[in-house]
């Protein structure tokens, strides 16, 4: 082979050479975006699936998810504000199981003469400013008074307390009538 073939030849083979290395880097380029994107969409898929519980797989959890709003739970500071002339507000701890009100409340609203009850749930750090456990006011004239002892029961009419209930036994009595 004389020298012009062999540099014909050596062009020939360098333009391949730089033809397959464009074309492996675009493969490998696709090929590295693709890694990215499966191992981006596995990553969504674990924490979803493990850590945040966002995404499930049965329906029968899905439909559990239903929110509701409940408008008899209230805040110790709204015992006055309420719109009904004559309603009772019971204030206990709803996890309690030793002191169970929760058979009772049923009973006494499944009543057809039962009062509105409104709750408020002791434990909320909202109401920790108006329990107490010992000299509680029986008359408060206004939520800026109120001092209770859970559980009891408060009977408002014409926005005023017209009947306080302290006690377990007292307050589940109430609810038997």
């Amino acid at each position: 082979m004389d020298r012009k073939q062999a540099l014909k030849e050596l062009k020939k083979q360098r333009r391949d050479y730089n033809d397959d290395e464009e074309k492996n880097f675009i493969s490998r380029f696709v090929m590295t975006i693709g890694l990215v994107l499966v191992a981006l969409v596995g990553l969504y898929l674990f924490i979803g699936i493990f850590i945040t519980h966002t995404i499930t797989f049965d329906k029968e959890k899905e439909e559990e998810k239903v929110t509701t709003i409940d408008n008899s739970t209230i805040l110790a500071s709204q015992i006055f504000d309420q719109s009904k002339e004559e309603y009772y507000v019971l204030v206990y701890n709803p996890e309690d199981k030793v002191n169970d009100l929760n058979n009772f409340i049923s009973l006494y609203q499944n009543k057809e003469d039962a009062l509105t009850l409104y709750k408020v749930d002791s434990t909320k750090k909202f109401n920790s400013n108006y329990i107490v456990t010992e000299d509680s006011n029986k008359n408060p004239s206004s939520y800026n008074d109120l001092r209770i002892i859970s559980p009891s029961l408060i009977k408002i009419s014409s926005g005023s307390v017209s009947e306080y209930i302290e006690g377990f036994e007292e307050v589940k009595n109430v609810f038997k009538k």
